[in-house]
């Protein structure tokens, strides 16, 4: 009876120790793993600075001129100049003999290129003397016309002939009419020496005079 009560101290004893040993080990697993269960991960809260960009510099814009307004009257208002003319081609100058009297008020321009049908621009002024015409240039005026069909017709004959013409509108006190020109040229006595020849191709008295363009 002694034995048994001896074994059953000492396997009273090794249970607690076994007990005693497990919950030492269960404390010292919770002291280690329960902060990291309950803290969860750790945030670390820094401080970004973002660079902004420097703020650009002001930018100067030139505002625009202001639009010629007067200048642009001045040039729309300007009076017609009423050139006392009769055309070649009327019936009442048939029997009169085909000639045309030089004009120095009359602004004649060259045409922008050697094409025949080609206008005068319209910044052409009258030349006032013979000195500044002489550094402008020099054509020969054949005459005013009254119909285009005429004026096609002469066109088309000096071009056959290996004259370089243009023509210009301009206001007469008969109505509007078609000047037609040969040249120009920078030499007045060149122009002279073909006065004779445009005489006999055209049948028209030509007569040199002067232009200017500004």
């Amino acid at each position: 009876m002694a034995d048994n009560e001896e074994k059953n101290t000492q396997r009273g004893g090794s249970a607690f120790q076994n007990r005693l040993v497990g919950t030492v080990i269960l404390v010292a697993l919770a002291v280690i793993f329960l902060p990291d269960i309950f803290d969860g991960e750790k945030v670390s809260h820094k401080d970004r600075f973002v660079e902004l960009p420097k703020r650009p510099s002001a930018i100067e814009i030139e505002e625009p001129g202001s639009f010629p307004r007067q200048q642009v009257a001045d040039r729309v208002s300007r009076k017609v100049e009423i050139v006392d003319d009769v055309a070649v081609d009327d019936p009442q100058s048939a029997g009169e003999p085909v000639t045309t009297e030089p004009e120095q008020q009359t602004a004649v321009a060259p045409p922008e290129n050697n094409v025949n049908n080609s206008e005068p621009r319209q910044g052409d002024y009258p030349v006032e003397d013979t000195a500044a015409a002489e550094q402008s240039g020099w054509v020969i005026q054949l005459g005013s016309f009254r119909h285009e069909k005429n004026v096609a017709e002469l066109m088309s004959k000096l071009e056959e002939g290996g004259y370089r013409a243009f023509k210009r509108k301009v206001q007469t006190s008969s109505g509007t009419l078609t000047k037609v020109f040969v040249g120009p040229d920078l030499q007045k006595e060149a122009l002279e020496q073909r006065v004779a020849d445009l005489n006999k191709l055209t049948g028209l008295q030509g007569k040199v005079t002067a232009y200017s363009v500004e």
